[in-house]
């Protein structure tokens, strides 16, 4: 009876110790709206690769991937000059992932128009929300835009894994 006590105080110890060491010495961080300077410079081309490697995570009846790293990313590309409404698939994958990770779907919410990009010959389906799509609009949208995006995962559509980027702003090309 003695060693089973020992034992369990033993693990509820180290339980408390790698609690306490998995949070930040300071305290927890204020959340902050991303910098230019928090975005990595990338392609689509990488991120749909990305996508498409959840094929090898096994389970072939999976339609989605929740990803709870965004990979803030920097693409340049250019407006193919289409756009449609969000498919559902994608609406319930962003949904999904701020139910799980932003505690707030409201945020989320207005991702609601995919917008067709060019890059180097290939089209990739981006997702907008109305504000920044007319902002978009507005602009010069002839010329390629660095288009600043976060990753939620991917849904398959047609067999295929297609990743789910959020744009969250554009500037012009520098």
């Amino acid at each position: 009876m003695k060693l089973r006590t020992l034992i369990a105080v033993v693990l509820s110890i180290f339980a408390l110790a790698s609690t306490v060491r998995l949070q930040e010495p300071t305290g927890p961080r204020s959340k902050r709206p991303r910098t230019a300077d928090d975005y990595q410079a990338g392609a689509l081309k990488d991120l749909a690769a990305k996508a498409a490697s959840v094929d090898a995570r096994g389970n072939k009846e999976e339609t989605m991937v929740v990803d709870s790293d965004l990979s803030p990313t920097r693409v340049t590309a250019k407006y193919a000059g289409l756009t449609a409404r969000t498919p559902q698939a994608k609406a319930e994958l962003i949904r999904q992932w701020a139910r799980l990770y932003a505690g707030s779907l409201e945020t989320y919410k207005p991702y609601e128009v995919d917008v067709a990009f060019n890059e180097n010959g290939n089209q990739y389906w981006l997702t907008f929300t109305q504000k920044t799509l007319t902002a978009f609009w507005n602009s010069n949208s002839n010329k390629p835009v660095d288009l600043f995006l976060i990753k939620m995962g991917a849904v398959k559509q047609d067999d295929k894994w297609v990743p789910v980027l959020l744009v969250e702003r554009f500037q012009e090309t520098k």
